[in-house]
């Protein structure tokens, strides 16, 4: 089953690359996908069928109200990693299984484990399976309650470079919650660089822009290209390398700094994400747009941001609103 998704995953992109308008994308595409919402919501209706719970009891255990849970029922996506988080757990869910969830409901990085809140959340799930849900999440937020306090971060530290598959073999030889502290401290600075090579090539192109733009700064820029207040945070954070990366964010940067399609998928890749999904419609449209600005020679970054404006702005998705917002007109001021 997995070797069809991923050969259907293929199917679709090829498809997508080929079409030359976005009624074409509409017609040939659109009705073999679904929203994210949808597909949220078929998730998380499954989750309460499988796990017997109703929805005010399964909201206790998330530590939300059964009315979060009812919107989560009907499509609203929870707005915080932690979240997604939580709902594993709740779920009973393998590492396998969050990373799925994490990913492709999410729409947010698998569970990593040089970031020290996955590495607490690796630990619970790997050691923790003879729990309940509630003692479950219970222990997770204890000991990284209880790391956080124990530890002092050194973003000046400098790691010693360690392959993450190495890293992961370390953590899994860990036996319990004394031994993890003493793990985390002992690792503190690769912690504090689990993003590195994303914070890397994201400034690399930042700087190509500056002198694309002839920006003498990241505020002559930012100014030039009309970027939002959020737009410019991100970037300041990723300077301090204190950004945790989140998926819309990400995309829209690609935009904003001219990448091209593959060039997000690599930086979704350093993010630890998945690339572009042809089978969720909202990104169909965005790799339509990229697709086709690269077909017609559409690479300055202010042209990507007002054609992905316009593309965008005659979709009918939920995801559209929040997303174009990031995509200031030329020209035009912010308020």
């Amino acid at each position: 089953m997995r070797n069809e998704n991923i050969l259907l995953t293929e199917q679709i992109r090829d498809q997508i690359a080929r079409c030359e308008s976005l009624e074409e994308l509409k017609e040939n595409i659109f009705p073999e996908l679904q929203t994210q919402q949808k597909q949220w919501a078929v998730r998380i209706n499954k989750i309460l069928e499988d796990t017997g719970f109703g929805k005010s009891e399964f909201g206790e255990i998330c530590g939300v109200s059964r009315v979060t849970v009812n919107k989560w029922c009907n499509g609203s996506i929870p707005k915080r990693r932690e979240t997604f988080l939580i709902i594993g757990m709740a779920a009973g869910y393998d590492t396998a299984q969050m990373n799925q969830l994490l990913q492709r409901y999410g729409r947010y990085p698998a569970l990593y484990s040089k970031s020290l809140e996955d590495c607490a959340c690796i630990f619970v799930l790997n050691h923790a399976q003879s729990l309940d849900s509630r003692e479950k999440i219970a222990t997770y937020r204890q000991i990284l309650d209880r790391i956080k306090n124990a530890i002092v971060r050194n973003d000046a530290a400098e790691a010693e470079e360690i392959d993450t598959e190495k890293f992961d073999e370390k953590l899994s030889d860990v036996r319990d919650e004394e031994e993890l502290e003493r793990f985390v401290t002992d690792n503190i600075a690769v912690f504090s660089g689990a993003y590195h090579k994303f914070y890397m090539y994201v400034l690399q192109y930042v700087e190509e822009n500056k002198e694309l733009y002839k920006a003498a700064n990241v505020y002559e820029l930012a100014l030039g290209q009309g970027w939002t207040s959020s737009l410019r945070q991100c970037i300041s954070a990723i300077r301090q390398k204190k950004w945790y990366p989140t998926r819309n964010k990400i995309l829209s940067l690609g935009l904003h700094l001219g990448m091209e399609h593959e060039d997000v998928d690599e930086m979704l890749e350093l993010a630890h994400m998945e690339p572009l999904c042809s089978r969720n419609i909202f990104e169909s449209v965005l790799m339509f747009i990229l697709d086709d600005a690269a077909m017609n020679d559409i690479t300055d970054p202010d042209e990507i941001c007002v054609y992905a404006r316009d593309v965008l702005s005659r979709m009918e998705l939920p995801e559209v609103d929040a997303f174009i917002s990031e995509l200031a007109e030329i020209g035009e001021e912010e308020e």
